[in-house]
């Protein structure tokens, strides 16, 4: 659990990265402040001077953060005001979806900051259906493997005949054309061509498969 003090620091902004589709943790997400207020732009440009040509390339800086194992993150000692945080996962950035919220910092009474809780989902780019046998519809397909073509992203169908695919290659503008491809033991291969927008989840995308 994140703690909301630290040695001659106080926490000001503190959350979670979350991945929208199953609500697990991210690590290595960056959580960056984009728009903020004057006195705190103030100080990151007295940052920047004061490391000169490494401050571009530091990973963490005040205004920006990588979530930890647990999916944690936090900004200290920031001036009242609002802000804007835009966090994004630079290792699968054709996955996900930026995410921008706004935060507002309160003053310090009594000179102790009030931590503002923060999380944030990414939305990935996802399919999420049921496999069923298309002369029983009540019965449901298990181990079926779906598969997107041309790509190494498959899944297998679960008890329910429930299929996930999470976090699919997808461009930041405009759709991907996919080709979806179901098998199963006892059954006829089928196939769907499908757009795909990246942050956006397709529910329902379901098939019934013919029995050999």
């Amino acid at each position: 659990m994140l703690e909301l003090s630290i040695v001659n620091q106080q926490i000001a902004i503190a959350g979670k990265v979350l991945q929208g589709e199953t609500q697990k943790n991210i690590s290595g997400a960056i959580v960056a402040i984009i728009e903020m207020p004057e006195k705190f732009r103030a100080i990151l440009s007295l940052k920047a001077l004061q490391y000169g040509s490494r401050w571009e390339k530091m990973p963490e800086r005040p205004d920006r953060k990588i979530t930890s194992n647990d999916g944690y993150f936090y900004f200290t000692n920031l001036p009242p005001g609002e802000y804007l945080l835009e966090a994004s996962l630079p290792t699968s950035p054709t996955r996900y979806n930026e995410v921008k919220t706004k935060v507002q910092i309160s003053s310090p009474i009594n000179g102790k900051i009030s931590t503002t809780m923060a999380d944030i989902v990414l939305s990935p780019t996802g399919i999420k259906g049921r496999i069923i046998d298309a002369n029983e519809p009540k019965k449901l397909i298990t181990n079926a493997k779906v598969k997107i073509q041309d790509s190494g992203d498959t899944t297998i169908s679960d008890q329910q005949g429930n299929y996930r695919l999470i976090g699919l290659e997808s461009p930041k503008s405009g759709q991907r054309n996919i080709t979806m491809i179901v098998s199963a033991t006892g059954y006829q291969q089928a196939s769907h061509l499908l757009n795909i927008q990246r942050g956006q989840v397709i529910s329902e995308q379901n098939f019934a498969l013919k029995p050999k």
